[in-house]
């Protein structure tokens, strides 16, 4: 895992999100857990295109990383 990959990895994992920049496009990874009377419980790692608001979710930090590291090649700045 390279170091931008490495840095979104602990930064979510430490805040429970983080926004990135792949190709100048913006995205966010973000852990998202719904729990209530009412309510499924969830527990998911979401990742979100800031522009569309299309998500993804992955069960853990680490599928999404996966995913993260085979189709974003062009991650240039960690917000």
């Amino acid at each position: 895992m390279n170091k931008k990959l490495q840095s979104i990895k602990n930064i979510a994992k430490d805040k429970t999100w983080v926004t990135f920049l792949e190709d100048t496009h913006p995205y966010s990874l973000l852990h998202w857990s719904i729990s209530g009377v009412e309510l499924e419980q969830k527990d998911v790692w979401l990742l979100q295109d800031e522009m569309s608001f299309e998500i993804k979710e992955f069960p853990t930090i680490d599928e999404a990383i996966v995913y993260i590291e085979a189709n974003m090649k062009e991650i240039s700045e960690i917000l």
